[in-house]
């Protein structure tokens, strides 16, 4: 895997929670990079770019209160509804 850069984790948080809704304000600021360091620390010295990548983003919901999502329907809403089968014409 390739290595991933501090500021590749921090870019790609910021970018999902800007996605989300997420106002970034200087106290979120903080509490992200606060969230990479934390990520950085439990990762250790032999972690790997993905794993710490994912540990960044395992925690974003603990750091930051994100919108809740509605996920669209998939189709319109069923009717039933009568095309002329078995009428008497």
């Amino acid at each position: 895997m390739e290595e991933i850069t501090l500021q590749v984790a921090f870019n790609r948080a910021f970018t999902y929670l800007r996605a989300s809704g997420v106002e970034m304000t200087v106290e979120r600021y903080r509490a992200l990079l606060h969230l990479i360091e934390e990520s950085v620390a439990s990762a250790g010295e032999d972690g790997q770019g993905d794993q710490l990548l994912e540990s960044v983003m395992e925690r974003i919901p603990g750091y930051f209160d994100l919108p809740a999502t509605v996920p669209p329907q998939a189709t319109p809403e069923l009717c039933r509804g009568n095309i002329g089968y078995g009428r008497d014409v």
